[in-house]
């Protein structure tokens, strides 16, 4: 009986990689919330899902920030109110 490589096992093991986008992420999270909206989940499964919540919810949290700052960067250092018109 052929046992799973280490690399195979690993991946199962630990938690899902890091969203390839702030976009991905975002998408990952709504669905997310909506599962856990359902309420049809078990307890354990509710757990997983919110901690994967909270680990997309601080990666867009943390993309936001980053943007930000290039943002300041490129205005000089003072952020300017955005004019949506």
């Amino acid at each position: 009986m052929p046992t799973p490589s280490p690399s195979r096992a690993a991946r199962t093991v630990s938690s899902p990689s890091a969203p390839a986008s702030y976009e991905a992420a975002l998408e990952e999270l709504e669905q997310l919330v909506a599962q856990l909206d359902a309420g049809q989940l078990p307890l354990d499964q509710l757990l997983t899902r919110y901690q994967r919540g909270a680990e997309l919810l601080a990666f867009c949290r943390a993309r936001l920030e980053d943007v930000e700052n290039q943002i300041k960067v490129l205005e000089g250092g003072a952020l300017k109110p955005w004019d949506a018109a």
